[in-house]
């Protein structure tokens, strides 16, 4: 699985691996039952860096199962297919591989922040004291735009005891983020329940 993140120089393949391994493990769980040796994180780096590594590993290793999750970085409406949103977002124009279908692409709208957002509890434990959760919004959180999640974001920790946040420490949050909460966004569940068809091979 291709993951958009991580800067360089910040944080080691492994932390990120970790991250987003414990959070993903209910899907991890199911490929393993389902033959697969594991779910394999790969950490992307920038947001073409993922797609070329995606496309590419699929080339060199035909027999894998290859998944992109990627930020929307633009309004990804339930009614949309994905592939169409990065096509005709102008900063991609991404053409669909022919060997893949809807549910090898998952979209985090606008962005993964978006995700950290629903989850309250683990920002608390994360940021620790000074901490403000009454400056983050709860509701229409995927109609959001980027700039309005980093807002919320700079407020809720600018007194908090860990610092304020910063792009880069997605990874870190989003392994203490409870899935369930995830699951309450379009786009967050339908990252778990198309994955598991897919891995399950359901047509």
């Amino acid at each position: 699985m291709f993951v958009e993140g991580g800067a360089k120089g910040r944080t080691e393949n492994s932390d990120f691996r970790r991250g987003w391994g414990t959070f993903l493990s209910e899907l991890r769980n199911v490929a393993q039952v389902h033959g697969y040796h594991t779910l394999s994180i790969v950490r992307g780096f920038g947001r073409k860096e993922t797609f070329e590594s995606f496309k590419n590993h699929k080339i060199r290793c035909p027999e894998d199962l290859c998944i992109l999750l990627v930020d929307s970085e633009t309004s990804a409406p339930s009614n949309v297919p994905v592939w169409d949103v990065v096509k005709n977002r102008k900063d991609d124009g991404w053409q669909r591989p022919t060997w893949a279908t809807e549910r090898h692409l998952y979209l985090m709208a606008h962005m993964v922040e978006t995700w950290l957002l629903t989850d309250q509890e683990a920002l608390q434990l994360f940021f620790k004291r000074g901490f403000d959760a009454s400056r983050l919004p709860t509701t229409n959180l995927e109609t959001r735009s980027k700039r309005d999640v980093d807002d919320a974001l700079e407020r809720a920790t600018k007194t908090a005891q860990r610092g304020s946040y910063r792009h880069g420490q997605a990874h870190e949050i989003i392994e203490i983020v409870r899935p369930e909460k995830v699951k309450t966004l379009y786009h967050g569940k339908r990252l778990f329940e198309k994955m598991d068809e897919l891995i399950r091979n359901v047509k």
